[in-house]
């Protein structure tokens, strides 16, 4: 009779998405799957709103170059013109999602395309974004992007 409890208890923690092993997506890592999506088409919409909304005040990015960009200075260039090229496309894939209590870590890689009237341009980058869960929701707090570089053609004898 006492490994009855036991028994129970070892059961519901096998079951719970805290416990699981099988590769199956639990609840908190689908809504981050699906705030990277967010941030893709809010980017392409140039949705000031959102992004005062999901970045912390103190949010930083890291761009590839080394550059960094406060929550601050992000949210004021979405009132600026978008320039020669506008976005058209933020797709988000391979994405990974490790939670560590109220923080997450999210890594992956985005393949966008600008347009302007001259041509096309297509970038791939992998990406590490980190979130902490404050009074219910997900804040980013910290970006980083690194550009994957286009494969050089095999040199020809």
């Amino acid at each position: 009779m006492k490994l009855i409890p036991i028994f129970v208890f070892c059961l519901m923690f096998a079951t719970s998405d805290f416990g699981q092993t099988t590769g199956k997506i639990g609840k908190a890592e689908a809504e981050l799957m699906q705030l990277e999506r967010d941030i893709g088409q809010a980017n392409i919409r140039r949705d000031k709103a959102f992004f005062q909304r999901i970045e912390a005040d103190e949010f930083i990015f890291t761009d590839s170059g080394g550059g960094i960009t406060t929550k601050a200075e992000d949210v004021a260039s979405l009132d600026k013109p978008a320039g020669a090229f506008n976005l058209v496309s933020y797709d988000v894939d391979e994405m990974k999602v490790t939670i560590y209590g109220k923080t997450a870590v999210v890594t992956g890689r985005t393949t966008t395309k600008s347009v302007s009237k001259e041509r096309e341009i297509t970038n791939r980058s992998r990406f590490t974004d980190v979130f902490v869960k404050r009074d219910g929701r997900w804040q980013l707090v910290v970006g980083h992007a690194s550009r994957i570089r286009d494969p050089q053609p095999a040199a020809t004898q």
